[in-house]
């Protein structure tokens, strides 16, 4: 992985090519207007704007839309209050390139009532847990990803799962608004997150910004860390984390910043020399070096996406989580400066 310093980031934030793969048969009928004139082979180019990056947060994204609806930002509760489906609006311009927020089937890609196209996605290890997104301009699949019947099934049936770093869709304005005055939609994303209980089929909805890491709002992937795991093996990914660390620093060269937090995370790693396992998570050490990352990280942003000490901090802070959350959910979006490690699924 290639290190980047913060300007670095966006100087290299850059055009990107995207497909549009060929489709389930089931969707192609109606996801093929979607698509306008382009073909499978036919690329859509796509550059960040600089207008609208001004306004992200180099680690949390896009701001949520401002609503007069519901009187404030678009977040869950303000969706509540205004009577819509429950979820949250990301203040994002006409085809923004979107990727899964977790490893996950895609389930249905069409219409709703009002005219907005959009994507199901269920969870590779939880199907309980489905994410939408709604408003869509764009969406770009492939049959090999869509699962129709039980996720179980999906190795017999030769469905691959979509990750992080695979463009599923642009978003866009499609679909009117509310019943009563029918508006047209401004360009945003919004994202629905629900827990299906399959025993008894009741649903309810979550809010998307509590299944971040640590239950706070979901922050930008750098396009590398396996996070999608199941809950009872993160403690094994972190003993590896840990074992490894000494390796990982060989590489944190030439930067002063680096260089001091290098060598704060080499004393916490001594000090934790021979604690293994769940012991891990019982260690002060250990919970220092982690409110350490969290701090230098998602409060004071001294280290971006792309850079190894936020990919550090990813598994640190994600493989010591509770595992009582059960999914970890990242941005739909990509960072700046690190489209070129994302792909299209059918480009393998």
């Amino acid at each position: 992985m290639q290190d980047f310093t913060r300007r670095d980031l966006l100087k290299k934030a850059s055009q990107m090519a995207l497909g549009v793969g060929l489709f389930h048969q089931a969707l192609w009928s109606c996801t093929g207007k979607f698509a306008g004139s382009l073909t499978p082979k036919e690329p859509f180019l796509y550059e960040y704007d600089e207008r609208f990056l001004k306004y992200w947060d180099p680690i949390y994204g896009p701001p949520l839309r401002w609503s007069a609806a519901y009187g404030g930002p678009s977040h869950f509760h303000g969706h509540i209050q205004g009577g819509a489906t429950p979820g949250v609006d990301y203040d994002v311009p006409m085809n923004t390139p979107l990727v899964p927020m977790m490893a996950s089937y895609l389930r249905q890609a069409t219409k709703d009532k009002h005219g907005s196209i959009y994507i199901l996605l269920i969870n590779k290890y939880r199907p309980s847990y489905r994410v939408s997104y709604g408003h869509l301009n764009k969406i770009f699949s492939d049959r090999r990803y869509f699962l129709k019947g039980e996720v179980k099934q999906a190795p017999e049936e030769g469905v691959r799962p979509l990750l992080r770093g695979q463009i599923v869709a642009l978003s866009g304005n499609s679909g009117t608004g509310f019943l009563r005055n029918r508006f047209i939609q401004t360009p945003h994303l919004h994202i629905t997150l629900y827990y299906l209980n399959i025993e008894n089929r009741t649903m309810a909805y979550l809010d998307p910004e509590k299944f971040g890491l640590d239950g706070g709002p979901p922050v930008f992937w750098d396009g590398e860390t396996h996070l999608d795991v199941e809950p009872k093996e993160r403690v094994f990914w972190l003993d590896h984390t840990l074992k490894t660390l000494k390796e990982e620093l060989r590489h944190w060269v030439g930067i002063s910043d680096w260089e001091e937090l290098k060598g704060t995370l080499l004393e916490y790693r001594h000090l934790l020399e021979g604690v293994e396992g769940r012991e891990i998570l019982n260690s002060k050490h250990f919970h220092d070096m982690r409110s350490l990352l969290k701090k230098v990280i998602l409060e004071e942003k001294r280290f971006l996406p792309g850079t190894r000490p936020y990919s550090l901090m990813l598994k640190i802070v994600g493989y010591s989580m509770d595992e009582n959350q059960d999914i970890i959910l990242t941005l739909p979006f990509i960072a700046p400066g690190l489209e070129i490690g994302y792909r299209k699924p059918f480009e393998e």
